[in-house]
């Protein structure tokens, strides 16, 4: 540490006299890291706002020897970009010391010593020779340093390839790994055999992807076997799966007919082959759902529905959530993503959920998608106890409420249900202006059942009212619903005049509620009757609760005293 602290205070001059401009603070070191790698790898933090990262360290002054690795490292760091290769964020670079920040990532040992879960191992497998098919193929190079110190998770598991010191092209004046190629920690360990007889330097003369090719196949064994010490271990497969063994021993061949990267992917993702694999199909056709057709689209969710709980926690939540967000809010995925998203977020913490599911969720009600509009709908009660009330009133409700008048029956009819979940999350004035109004119209909506939902809604709602809102507005709404010509409506109102009972006062359960529930006594329809009667007694009880506790008599002594009939007295 008291190294870096020098490091700061000189390293970080070419940003201006204040050191402190650079933007990350250094954290703990990752003591297992140590002598495995010609860095020194520390947690780190964003100091806007405190996210985490991590930092590669190189101090030059103790290890001049290798000064130009790094230097290699650092500048490949900061020019190759590929999903599967570490991601660069910053660094600085001067005569003291070479440092670089990266996203927060673990070293690759930490998962393999924790009986991994298989998907993961699968997975990065696929995604390390990607990387390398990339590196090897796309851009003509030799990673040169492919191994399990080279190789890092991220949050959700997943394996990132690093460990740059060494790649170069071939046509470079000098490539450095011919020079340097011995100066990495195991370099021997990891030699290839055409390296071990004639040299690094023999490498010019190889194929491109030979020298990947046979560190690939090194990986494989440490991945499933955790280490090899000798080249004769490599030639006992032991726990690698055994439907990837034979693509496994053509990746350390002779040399001219070692199979390359791009060759071992192919013969993996070969039906019934080791990618062909649940797992692996739902993370590629992830990564390309923009492309696919919607009927594949449908498809993959149902399937994805079905297995989701059994792929590892931390992968669904830091990878397959966020692509499924994307794909959600973006328009691949659709509605049916909404499913998938709305389950893993049941393992979130409050605030992650906050951080990815609470937004695009709130931006997707604006959607004109019929389809994602009712989706969110359907789904609602498994989410709006995470949404601020504050998002609900300013951004939700007012999506929400064009649905309220939309020319299909069934958004109006999932609106009217929202209204239950939205209403504890909405302020007075929306409640008792905005919302009634909304109401008001939909109880002489063409469709029946949309008029009967709305008086449900009104009953349900009413403890939300203001005193003077509810009796101006519930009377006169559920005595019209009692003249509505489907049967199912008039119960509807008996009922939600039963369930609000407390609200009203004597005048008018007398002369406003019981003569109009007292014509629904004799409907035609025997439902509606049997419900008449229950309300009717409820609110004769009611009454009856009233006058019981009516004084005996309004005229006072004098007027009794003078009302008394002539000659009531006592003669004598």
């Amino acid at each position: 540490m008291a190294f870096f602290s020098g490091f700061v205070k000189s390293g970080l001059s070419f940003l201006g006299k204040d050191s402190s401009a650079f933007p990350y603070t250094l954290g703990d070191k990752v003591e297992w890291f140590k002598d495995r790698s010609i860095w020194s790898l520390h947690h780190g933090t964003k100091k806007e706002d405190g996210s985490q990262v991590s930092i590669f360290v190189f101090d030059c002054t103790k290890h001049r020897d290798k000064v130009q690795l790094a230097s290699n490292g650092f500048k490949r760091m900061r020019t190759m970009r590929h999903p599967d290769l570490l991601r660069y964020l910053d660094g600085i670079e001067n005569d003291q010391a070479i440092m670089f920040v990266t996203d927060p990532i673990e070293p690759l040992s930490n998962q393999l010593g924790q009986d991994p879960d298989s998907n993961l191992v699968l997975w990065g497998l696929y995604k390390v020779a990607n990387a390398i098919k990339f590196i090897n193929h796309d851009c003509d190079m030799v990673h040169g340093n492919i191994r399990v110190s080279s190789i890092f998770t991220n949050k959700a598991g997943e394996w990132k390839l690093g460990g740059f010191e060494l790649l170069c092209s071939m046509k470079d004046e000098s490539p450095i790994s011919l020079t340097f190629g011995g100066l990495v920690p195991e370099a021997q360990k990891y030699a290839t055999p055409e390296i071990k007889k004639s040299g690094w330097t023999i490498m010019k003369d190889l194929p491109v992807s030979a020298t990947d090719s046979y560190h690939l196949g090194c990986l494989i064994y440490e991945a499933y076997n955790l280490r090899f010490d000798t080249i004769e271990q490599l030639s006992r497969p032991g726990n690698i799966p055994a439907n990837m063994v034979e693509a496994y021993k053509a990746l350390l061949r002779q040399v001219m007919s070692r199979a390359d990267a791009a060759t071992y992917l192919e013969v993996g993702l070969r039906p019934k082959s080791f990618f062909d694999h649940d797992f692996v199909k739902v993370n590629l056709f992830l990564e390309n759902i923009s492309i696919k057709e919607q009927s594949e689209k449908e498809g993959f969710f149902r399937k994805l529905d079905t297995l989701i709980d059994t792929f590892p926690g931390d992968f669904s939540k830091y990878k397959i959530l966020p692509e499924l967000v994307k794909a959600f809010e973006f328009g691949s995925g659709g509605a049916k993503a909404l499913n998938a998203i709305i389950k893993i977020g049941h393992h979130l913490q409050d605030k992650e959920y906050e951080e990815i599911i609470v937004g695009p969720i709130t931006r997707m009600f604006a959607s004109p998608d019929r389809a994602i509009r009712v989706s969110l709908l359907e789904n609602m009660p498994k989410f709006i106890d995470h949404i601020p009330a504050k998002a609900v009133a300013t951004q939700i409700f007012p999506n929400v409420a064009t649905g309220f008048t939309d020319t299909v029956p069934l958004i109006r009819e999932h609106t009217i249900k929202s209204v239950l979940l939205l209403v504890p999350k909405l302020s007075d004035k929306i409640i008792n202006y905005e919302l009634l109004k909304y109401l008001a119209k939909l109880q002489m909506d063409d469709e029946p059942g949309i008029r009967t939902n709305t008086t449900i809604c009104l009953g349900k709602i009413a403890r939300h009212l203001e005193e003077g809102t509810r009796k101006k507005v519930l009377v006169p709404a559920f005595t019209r619903s009692l003249r509505d010509g489907f049967h199912h409506a008039r119960i509807a109102a008996l009922m939600a005049l039963a369930a609000t009972s407390e609200y009203y006062d004597a005048q008018d359960c007398s002369t406003r509620i019981v003569p109009c529930v007292s014509l629904v006594l004799i409907d035609k329809e025997k439902p509606v009757r049997v419900q008449a009667f229950k309300t009717m007694t409820c609110f004769i009880n009611r009454l009856q609760d009233f006058a019981d506790h009516m004084p005996d008599t309004a005229i006072v002594p004098q007027q009794q005293s003078a009302a008394s009939p002539a000659g009531s007295g006592t003669s004598n």
